[in-house]
């Protein structure tokens, strides 16, 4: 994630959350983006989104770096999934769905 990403999540965080406030001078911006520059924007953008939309306070830090590293798994079980044909309608599927029990 950029500098810019990562003032974007500042941005939307302070937008929800009227007393969350993203100083003038940027240092919470440098803060946040040395802690989430290893987080792809997709997956902490879309872990933010779920956060917000559980959480009666802002998230941490913490909150959103945790929920980025379960989208990203999720993500790629949905594309390991698409690969093997297991993927439809959203979800990966069990991959043993309509088979007979082997006992």
């Amino acid at each position: 994630m950029d500098s810019e990403e990562t003032a974007k999540i500042l941005m939307i965080m302070a937008s929800v959350y009227p007393n969350f406030k993203v100083d003038e001078a940027g240092l919470m911006n440098t803060i946040w983006h040395a802690l989430l520059k290893d987080i792809d924007y997709k997956h902490a953008s879309e872990a933010l989104f779920k956060l917000l939309k559980v959480m009666k306070f802002p998230p941490t830090l913490a909150d959103i770096i945790e929920k980025s590293k379960i989208e990203k798994l999720l993500s790629c079980e949905r594309q390991e999934g698409k690969k093997i044909g297991l993927y439809r309608n959203g979800q990966v599927l069990d991959r043993n769905a309509g088979m007979l029990p082997t006992h």
